[in-house]
Formats: C-alpha cells, sequence, structure tokens
C-alpha cells in the first residue's frame, strides 16, 4: 500500500467507527493522530538518547555538549527518517544557524534539506503532580518561557502521578500564550490547567484582565501504550 492509501484507509475507518457523532469522529482522530506522534517521538528519543552516550559533539561547530536539555536532534537527509546513520546532535543555535546557511545557499546540505529547518525535533517536557480540586493539573508558564517555545517542536504535557502525558506543537499552543492572556502571577505568568469537568481538554486561564477560559482537546496516553 501507499502512504496516500494508508491514510484514506484510516480516514474511512474513522468514519465507520464514528458515524453521525462528531463528538466521536474528533476523538478517534485525534487519538490516532496522538498515538503516531508518541510512535515518532519514541523513535526520536532512542536515537537521541544513542548518540549522547556515544560523546559525540555538536556536528554544526564540533563542540561538546554543557547540558542535554534542549539539544536538537538533526536528520542529514532531510529526505530520510530518524536513524542513527541519518542523525547527529546539535547546539540550538548551530542548527538555527545551519538551516539559515541552507537557505541563503552557502550550506552543505541538499536543497530538499531546507524543509526540515521547520522540523527542531525537540520535545520539552513539563511534568506537575495531582491536585485534588477543582483542577487536577496546572502548569505555569513564565513570560521567559514562552519566548523560547519557538526554540522547540513541542511541549509534553506529563501527568507525574499516572505518568500519561499529552503532546501539543508549539504552534498549537501559539495563540494561547500572547500578552493579553497573561496572568498577575510572577512576570505575568501563563496559566493552563486540566479541570476536573474537562478532563480531556487543557484549560487556558483568563489574562489578569479578565475573560474566558479557552480550551484545547488532547488525548493522554501513556508510554507502554499499544
Amino acid at each position: 500500500m501507499t502512504p496516500e492509501e494508508i491514510l484514506r484507509q484510516a480516514r474511512e475507518s474513522i468514519r465507520r467507527h464514528a458515524g453521525d457523532d462528531e463528538d466521536k469522529w474528533f476523538y478517534a482522530n485525534r487519538y490516532v493522530f496522538a498515538r503516531l506522534q508518541l510512535d515518532e517521538r519514541k523513535t526520536k528519543r532512542r536515537v537521541k538518547q544513542l548518540l549522547t552516550r556515544s560523546g559525540r559533539p555538536c556536528h554544526h561547530c564540533g563542540r561538546p555538549f554543557e547540558s542535554t536539555l534542549g539539544v536538537h536532534l538533526h536528520r542529514l537527509d532531510g529526505n530520510r527518517g530518524y536513524s542513527l546513520a541519518n542523525c547527529a546532535l546539535m547546539h540550538p543555535d548551530c542548527h538555527r544557524d545551519h538551516h539559515a546557511r541552507d537557505v541563503r545557499g552557502q550550506g552543505d546540505g541538499e536543497p530538499d534539506a531546507v524543509a526540515d529547518s521547520v522540523d527542531k525535533s525537540a520535545v520539552v517536557k513539563r511534568s506537575k503532580r495531582y491536585y485534588d480540586g477543582a483542577f487536577l493539573y496546572w502548569w505555569d508558564f513564565s513570560p521567559s518561557w514562552g519566548s523560547a517555545l519557538g526554540d522547540y517542536e513541542s511541549v509534553e504535557f506529563v501527568k507525574k502521578d499516572s505518568g500519561e502525558s499529552c503532546i501539543c506543537s508549539a504552534q498549537e499552543l501559539t495563540p494561547f500564550l500572547v500578552g493579553r492572556r497573561q496572568t498577575s502571577r510572577g512576570a505575568g505568568n501563563w496559566g493552563v490547567k486540566v479541570l476536573r469537568e474537562r478532563p480531556d481538554e487543557l484549560a487556558f486561564e483568563p489574562g489578569r484582565g479578565g475573560g474566558e477560559w479557552l480550551f484545547l482537546p488532547v488525548v493522554w496516553l501513556s508510554e507502554d501504550e499499544d
């Protein structure tokens, strides 16, 4: 089967499963998407761990890594997948510079590798404990963290007690983390919660000037879920 045929089959299976129930369709669609995303993340993490253990320096500048936090996984050939033979590690700034050179036509990558510049291959993890109240989990994001969001591909929201997590792309989160929605906490932090009555959504607090809660549907998955 071709990838297009697989996609058509998956869409048809979801439609048959949901029937005329739009909510059932949405959840099934989001579940399949999240599960495939988790599968890819596991592959990236395994390759990144192997490269980190090898002690190899940054592929771009040749300097060793002082910390593994935020290190980017880079595909040497943008037309191929994430494998040990096709990946290298880079400092975040080096990764951006590498692709900026490709865009200017000064890099050593193939022209098709420019498309890989949007794939930062970095997932920042945020873990929170369980709260037994009106909300079940609460993540507080500072403005400095929000400004660094563009350095990452995705954010993983983790429930510390159960180990379940959901992944949201940086692009998906950006519209919720805007100035008018900053709260009075800290330097103007954003609050993201899971409310007891809406456990399958991330709830974004109103800003300091008031307003309404905003909600982003998510699917919570465990690492060992098949």
